[in-house]
């Protein structure tokens, strides 16, 4: 069994091909699908992400509720399973009230408070009542509890879902649990948008181009592209680009971030006529002309497979050129050397190699091969290999890196966590002798992380102004 694994590469910028940029909406700051989900990370991946940002807690050790000595990782991934919410959540927390995620070099104070739990606008250190929940291992342990606890006795509280309340001047009206709860642990504005503004940098996902994905609650499916989703309209217009291997679920409260384009409507290689009665070949998102009935007759086309479609559609499908070679099967076909067994994708009269059986199976596992004599092969002017289609999952021997193809280039994956927070499973993964990866060009690596709107929230109201209710307390 191979055994798949993924280098961790230091120091790399990361610049997505197209920014995704989310705004901040102070009524839903994290769904609660993210809120509650308790299976995102397990202790070794907190652990990981520690290691990653470079935090103190990475190596931090303590004493944990049960009285067994613990890494910090492992503390954080079990209050979050005792008390049912997401140990991303406590991740963030642990970063936004005491910077512990990403400081190297924490003071002792940063330990001791390290959820801001029991720290509200009021109190001080020397009441006894806030000096109980002092330490590590207390701070995030009462703070997992805390955020349910405000689930499940909202009538205790303020922040309700669907109820309007006045925070930092500004009406709020919590449209789920999530959000009534972050607002009930930090009830000001600013805190929240710095919790939302790190939970999309920590853990909201880019889908890069090339990533064919639906929802479990949704047979459609949809291809990245350009930084928006497109539909495909059927399944005839799916097989004929793409393998359904690399279809990903995903949250729909992620895909619905991505603004829609104009859907897959055609699929490849359709004869499309035009009001206008000129019909072009629809391949690869652009459209051929052909340039005369006689071509078209000795092509082999059928007036039967001619789809009637808009000036719209048309117009919308960028010009590529002109078929005039008649002899040149402008669709491509699959065929084989009898004498060697070689095989070759076949287009416009050019052959072009296919030159691992990994390529046959990803692109054309739909597609029929030809056995062809040599010397017909041989008469046919060579072309440039063929290379993985988009939204595959490559890796070698040769390397540890997993691959997405994206934009026909490589796009290696930044740690374990970014390929799985993504929706991929290791199964998809094609194993290859290295060879056809080598024709992609590399491109930018992926991890986790949505780009975000910058965003000035309002001044915090003074306490003297603000209703004695909304000073953050957590006692």
């Amino acid at each position: 069994m191979v055994i798949l694994r993924l280098i961790l590469i230091i120091g790399v910028a990361f610049f997505p091909l197209y920014t995704h940029a989310l705004a901040f909406n102070p009524n839903t700051v994290l769904s609660d699908e993210d809120f509650f989900n308790t299976d995102t990370l397990s202790a070794d991946a907190i652990q990981r992400l520690l290691e990653r940002k470079g935090s103190a807690l990475a190596a931090y050790n303590a004493r944990d509720i049960d009285g067994v000595q613990k890494r910090a990782a492992d503390i954080i991934w079990r209050a979050a399973q005792t008390h049912g919410i997401n140990p991303q959540v406590l991740i963030v927390v642990l970063q936004k009230e005491q910077s512990l995620i990403e400081n190297p070099h924490p003071s002792q104070y940063s330990y001791d408070w390290a959820t801001g739990f029991a720290r509200c606008d009021s109190c001080t250190v020397d009441d006894p009542r806030v000096a109980a929940n002092k330490g590590f291992v207390t701070q995030v342990e009462k703070a997992a509890w805390r955020k349910k606890y405000y689930t499940l006795n909202p009538d205790q509280f303020q922040f309700k879902p669907g109820t309007l309340k006045i925070v930092d001047g500004l009406p709020v009206t919590p449209t789920n649990w999530a959000t009534a709860a972050l607002y009930n642990y930090t009830p000001h504005i600013r805190g929240n948008y710095s919790f939302w503004k790190l939970w999309n940098r920590y853990f909201s996902k880019v889908f890069p181009d090339g990533m064919i994905v639906k929802t479990s609650d949704d047979p459609q499916v949809w291809l990245i592209q350009n930084g928006k989703r497109r539909l495909f309209t059927s399944l005839s217009v799916f097989l004929s680009r793409f393998n359904e291997k690399n279809i990903v679920e995903v949250p729909h409260t992620d895909l619905e971030t991505y603004e829609i384009d104009t859907p897959l409507k055609f699929p490849q290689y359709s004869l499309l006529q035009s009001p206008k009665g000129s019909v072009f070949l629809f391949m690869d998102d652009r459209k051929y002309g052909i340039q005369s009935k006689e071509v078209f007759r000795k092509i082999g086309y059928q007036k039967e497979e001619i789809i009637t479609a808009t000036q719209q559609d048309i117009d919308n499908v960028p010009t590529a050129g002109i078929i005039s070679d008649p002899l040149g099967n402008p669709v491509g076909s699959l065929l084989q050397d009898k004498k060697t067994g070689a095989v070759y994708y076949v287009l416009n009269g050019s052959k072009h190699p296919i030159i691992e059986r990994s390529v046959l199976t990803t692109n054309f596992s739909h597609n029929k091969i030809m056995p062809t004599k040599t010397r017909e092969l041989a008469a046919m002017p060579n072309g440039e290999p063929i290379k993985f289609v988009d939204g595959t999952l490559v890796s070698s021997p040769a390397s540890p890196t997993i691959y997405l193809i994206s934009n026909g280039q490589k796009r290696p994956f930044l740690s374990p966590d970014a390929f799985t927070a993504l929706g991929f499973a290791w199964s998809q993964v094609v194993q290859t002798n290295g060879s056809a990866l080598d024709l992609h060009e590399e491109g930018n690596p992926i991890d986790l992380g949505k780009i975000v709107d910058d965003y000035t929230p309002p001044p915090i109201t003074s306490t003297a102004s603000a209703p004695a209710k909304l000073q953050k307390t957590s006692l």
